[in-house]
């Protein structure tokens, strides 16, 4: 097993939810973006989303594509992507997924990339613009590419998704992009059909942000997905450390005691 399945094989031993952060590479600068990793870690963080910026990140809002276009803008690539696992790793143990949108991906070249991607400690990839049909083309043993479903998706769309799932299927909450919302559909008949036409665990993801949303979905999923929130605080607090990861650990403490 990965990391990833052993992270879900405690997380139901010790009958808790896990939570799925997510932060920017790079960001603010590379050591703090490390130490934000650490910091989240310590807070009850389960697994750690890496994006690597890109030019047209078509499945975010406006929290994230603006960090997106920040990284563009210092220079940041996938190649500083990688390094920025790589140092992540080496002072976290969690469980730790390069979320990258295609294009750098191929033109690095797919087996070039799912080494890479193992050497600086990856454990899978989320890939949010390579549809499910075109995964064959792509799909390696040693590359474990989380799939996505849609709330739209019918029963045989879901059972074709956990065919070609390895450690979880990430369930978006919207049929709209990432961001933080004070109000999320009723998501129960919709995680309620994934979850009676897969075996794989489910995570929840886009729009969320509070302990409410959280105690709202979590009998429904496995884990959790909290983006925005985090890269938001990232941003704000750029500038002060102090109450940079203040913030970070307070705001990831209060989510992962909703998760329980």
């Amino acid at each position: 097993m990965n990391r990833i399945n052993e992270k879900f094989a405690e997380l139901k031993q010790k009958q808790e939810k896990g939570l799925i952060g997510f932060i920017m590479a790079g960001q603010p600068d590379f050591q703090t973006g490390v130490d934000c990793a650490r910091t989240l870690e310590d807070a009850g963080c389960d697994i750690l989303e890496i994006g690597v910026p890109y030019s047209d990140p078509i499945a975010d809002g406006d929290v994230i594509e603006k960090a997106h276009f920040k990284g563009v803008e210092q220079g940041m690539n996938m190649s500083q992507a990688l390094e920025f696992m790589s140092a992540i790793r080496d002072k976290c143990a969690l469980p730790l997924v390069m979320f990258s949108y295609f294009n750098p991906i191929f033109r690095r070249g797919m087996p070039k990339f799912v080494q890479e991607l193992k050497s600086a400690g990856g454990s899978a990839a989320i890939i949010p613009d390579i549809p499910l049909e075109e995964r064959v083309r792509y799909e390696s043993d040693d590359l474990d590419i989380i799939p996505m479903l849609a709330p739209s998706s019918n029963a045989d769309r879901i059972s074709q998704t956990d065919k070609a799932a390895r450690s979880f299927i990430y369930c978006v909450s919207v049929a709209g992009v990432t961001g933080i919302r004070n109000q999320l559909p009723d998501l129960q008949d919709y995680l309620q059909r994934v979850r009676a036409n897969t075996t794989h665990p489910l995570a929840v993801g886009f729009g969320i942000s509070s302990p409410e949303q959280i105690i709202a979905l979590k009998d429904y999923v496995d884990a959790l997905v909290v983006g925005s929130v985090l890269v938001k605080t990232i941003e704000q607090y750029a500038e002060e450390k102090t109450l940079l990861f203040r913030e970070l650990n307070n705001t990831m403490s209060s989510l992962k005691k909703a998760a329980r």
